[in-house]
C-alpha cells in the first residue's frame, strides 16, 4: 500500500474575527500535491479571508496553516504559536503565488517588469534568468507579443493571465486564486479559466475561490462550500456539485449559474 503524500496545504481549525464579528469559525481542510480545490459560497462566507490567511496577509486568531509542511507564519514552542519576523514571513510567502481579483499589477512597470519583479529583487535571481522565465511564461498564456505594454494598455483578461504569470514566475509550489475572474466582463472569462485549466493539468497545486461552477466540476479534485465561516460540504466534485443531498448546498447552487 502507497503512503498517502504529506498535503500541499494543511489547515486545522483556523478562526479569525475582525472585532466581534466572527468571520472564520474552525476551518480545516487539506489538499495533496497536484490537487486542485474549488472554494464556492455565497458573498460574505469567509473564503477570501480564509485565501488570505493562507497567504499570511491577514494573522489567524486560532489554528494552523501548514503549506509544504511548514507552519505559516509563526514557530511552534512548547506548544504556543509565535509570530515570525516580517523577513521570514516573506520567505516562506514564496512558496505562494496569489491571483487576485483586480489584477495588482504595478501600473508604472511594463509586462515584462511585471514578471521580473520578484525574482530579481526578492529571490536575487540574475536579471537575465528571470528575464527568460519570464518570457517562456508569456508564451504559456498567449501574451508573447504584449511584454512592453504597461497594464493599461491591455483588457481586463489581459492583465489577468499577466497576473497569473507574475505569480508563476516565483515558482510557487501552491497557487491561490481570489475570485479570479469576478472583475472581467463575461466575454474574457474564459481565456483566464482556459490558462488556469492548462496550469491544472500541468499539475500544479491550487486553491481556487470561485463562483466558477463549471471550472469547478471540470477541473477540480475537490470542492468545498462555505458558508457562515464554516465548510459547510466538501468533496468531488460529482458529489458536492451533482448529488448533494445537504440542503444548504442545494439552496447555493440552485441559485448559482453552472
Amino acid at each position: 500500500m502507497s503512503e498517502t503524500p504529506t498535503p500541499m496545504l494543511r489547515a486545522v481549525n483556523v478562526h479569525k474575527s475582525f472585532g466581534r464579528h466572527e468571520v472564520l469559525r474552525g476551518i480545516s481542510l487539506e489538499v495533496l500535491p497536484g490537487e486542485v480545490m474549488c472554494l464556492l459560497g455565497p458573498s460574505g462566507s469567509g473564503k477570501s479571508t480564509f485565501l488570505r490567511c493562507v497567504n499570511h496577509l491577514e494573522t489567524t486568531d486560532r489554528g494552523r496553516i501548514y503549506v509544504d509542511d511548514e507552519l505559516i507564519g509563526g514557530r511552534l514552542h512548547n506548544g504556543k504559536i509565535y509570530e515570525l519576523k516580517d523577513k521570514a514571513i516573506c520567505k516562506s510567502r514564496v512558496k505562494m503565488g496569489m491571483v487576485f481579483q483586480h489584477f495588482n499589477l504595478f501600473p508604472h512597470m511594463t509586462v515584462l517588469g511585471n514578471l521580473i519583479e520578484g525574482p530579481v529583487h526578492v529571490k536575487r535571481e540574475p536579471k537575465e534568468v528571470a528575464v527568460d522565465r519570464a518570457r517562456t511564461l508569456l508564451a504559456r498564456v498567449g501574451l508573447t507579443d504584449k511584454e512592453d505594454n504597461y497594464p493599461r494598455q491591455l483588457s481586463g483578461g489581459q492583465q489577468q493571465r499577466v497576473a497569473i504569470a507574475r505569480a508563476l514566475a516565483m515558482e510557487p509550489k501552491l497557487m491561490l486564486f481570489d475570485e479570479p475572474t469576478s472583475a472581467l466582463d463575461p466575454e474574457l472569462v474564459g481565456e483566464v479559466l482556459s490558462v488556469m485549466k492548462d496550469l491544472a493539468q500541468s499539475g500544479m497545486t491550487m486553491l481556487v475561490v470561485t463562483h466558477e461552477i463549471g471550472f469547478a466540476r471540470g477541473v477540480a479534485h475537490k470542492v468545498g462550500l462555505m458558508d457562515g465561516g464554516v465548510i459547510v460540504e466538501s468533496g468531488s466534485p460529482a458529489d458536492v456539485l451533482d448529488n448533494s443531498s445537504n440542503e444548504r448546498t442545494r439552496s447555493f447552487l440552485s441559485k448559482v449559474p453552472s
